[in-house]
């Protein structure tokens, strides 16, 4: 009767160490775990102190680390030993030991039935998934295998407990990342990426480290520390408060401006919560007043916020009055310095604004710069976050860097969006060439992709595809055969990877996006 109240009260399964107390500092604070099985998504990490029903993992998850490993060796005749011939990350079984608690027997049954169902009838693989306290998170797909066939035993369930030792396998043995996605455009157009000689002047750096710097009606933003970010601290924003700067920086309407901030969905955030964060400037008139429609979120508009990305950087840049009334406020973000948002009509001066949408938002920087003219060199500026130079006739075959944060390789997915390799009727089409120098490997498209299309190349294990998306996303004309040679849908190797693209017929509006999403050893 002793054991069965105990585990019948969510405080003394805490107190008595069956899981550690939830006071922690929050850069040490435990992971979050949840398992997602169709649309449902269950927290296994929660806080038992909480009324309600819940899960918990109890000490003793195994497979969450290193995948099992399968060699592969033939014996030497006649002499000790043999020959490694290969090496293999077998699929892995993961085995996570659970507490289902509630305070009243229907709510406890409730919980179950709905547990159980969901992941033994999941039509597809269920998603687990670790987030840590610093933003990061990893998720692996699983097949649920056994465990929840249920034991009446004293120690293993009770009116208002029971436990699993619920048991899954993932045929896929590697954790997965953030997907990580980078754009290539062209450069050397007149006008697009590229502007006279000159350099960012930082008109305002914040580092979120001073809540006298910000205006917010109702609850301020407070200070929080974290030796992780970029001075180790960094301000949380409540839910749906807008804080302005209260520093004004000149804008003459002439100039293009820069405007960034490192942002993230803030750990306090509900699971179910849709987030999302706007970033951008406010006008304000000569005589210090707000200007009509004054807020642009020239950086970032509502832009949906999820735990696996952790900390993103938003960018946005803005230029020139309006002159005809313009968009209304909080209108589009504008991340191209190529289409740059423009304030509206008697804007002197402007402030950075940030809003927290739907949930709590952490800010780590934010900085507001101008391009100014250096005088000297005929050069044009070109952003360093573009780094692939695509001519308006040739795409180089020069190869450029690109850092792969995974341990073992990746898969990439190319969205190739033309003109690419077009020709003046009659011509015949120029194969676009797409290369890793690091591994020697390269594939090779004869197909002209016309203005406005995409061709998308997916590496990826299990889907491998070449094909034109439709205009509303879909697969469009099966590009397979216009694979020209020994075409290898290549990985991206650990570290860094020497890309080459080789095309001709590229404008201002060809586009090259690379997306991939890390593969890790374990959790």
């Amino acid at each position: 009767m002793l054991l069965l109240a105990t585990l019948n009260s969510p405080s003394a399964i805490v107190s008595t160490g069956i899981l550690p107390a939830p006071e922690h500092a929050e850069a040490d604070a435990p992971p979050r775990v949840t398992l997602t099985a169709g649309s449902r998504e269950y927290l296994l990490t929660a806080d038992l102190s909480h009324q309600g029903a819940c899960i918990a993992i109890l000490p003793g998850p195994t497979g969450l680390d290193a995948p099992p490993m399968q060699t592969t060796v033939t014996e030497y005749a006649g002499m000790d030993g043999g020959r490694l011939v290969k090496t293999r990350a077998a699929s892995r079984r993961i085995t996570l030991p659970l507490l289902l608690w509630a305070p009243t027997r229907p709510e406890l049954l409730a919980l179950k039935r709905t547990f159980v169902a969901a992941l033994v009838a999941a039509r597809e693989p269920c998603v687990l998934r670790v987030a840590e306290a610093d933003g990061t998170a990893r998720s692996i797909r699983v097949h649920y295998t056994g465990g929840m066939e249920g034991d009446e035993g004293t120690d293993a369930s009770g009116l208002a407990f029971t436990r699993y030792g619920l048991q899954l396998t993932a045929p896929d043995p590697y954790w997965y990342g953030a997907e990580r996605s980078e754009t290539f455009r062209v450069h050397g157009a007149p006008g697009f990426l590229s502007h006279p000689a000159g350099s960012w002047t930082p008109m305002l750096s914040d580092t979120m480290n001073n809540p006298a710097a910000w205006t917010s009606p109702g609850t301020p933003g407070v200070v929080l520390n974290d030796p992780r970010v970029t001075d180790g601290q960094y301000t949380r924003l409540p839910a749906d408060v807008r804080a302005e700067a209260t520093t004004a920086v000149p804008y003459d309407g002439v100039s293009l401006y820069r405007l960034t901030a490192r942002v993230r969905r803030s750990s306090k955030a509900a699971a179910d919560a849709q987030t999302s964060v706007s970033v951008g400037l406010s006008g304000v008139a000569a005589d210090g007043t707000p200007v009509p429609g004054g807020v642009r979120f020239v950086a970032a508009a509502r832009r949906p916020l999820a735990d696996a990305e952790g900390w993103v950087e938003v960018t946005g840049y803005a230029q020139d009055r309006d002159r005809d009334g313009g968009p209304p406020a909080d209108g589009a973000d504008h991340p191209r310095e190529a289409a740059p948002g423009a304030m509206p009509a008697g804007t002197v001066t402007v402030r950075p604004v940030i809003q927290a949408d739907g949930t709590p938002l952490d800010v780590d920087h934010l900085t507001l710069s101008r391009l100014d003219p250096t005088g000297t060199g005929t050069e044009p500026h070109t952003s360093p976050f573009l780094p692939l130079k695509i001519a308006p006739s040739m795409i180089g075959d020069e190869g450029i860097p690109v850092q792969v944060t995974s341990d073992v390789d990746a898969w990439p997915v190319w969205r190739i969006t033309g003109p690419l390799g077009q020709q003046d009727a009659g011509q015949p089409v120029v194969p676009l060439r797409l290369a890793n120098r690091t591994t020697g490997q390269s594939l090779t498209l004869a197909y002209g992709i016309p203005a406005g299309r995409t061709a998308v190349i997916d590496t990826r294990p299990g889907i491998k595809a070449v094909y034109l998306e439709t205009p509303d996303g879909g697969r469009g004309e099966n590009l397979w055969p216009r694979l020209v040679g020994p075409a290898a849908l290549w990985q991206l190797t650990p570290g860094e990877n020497s890309i080459s693209l080789t095309a001709t017929g590229a404008s201002e509006d060809s586009t090259v996006t690379l997306t991939y999403q890390p593969r890790h050893l374990g959790a």
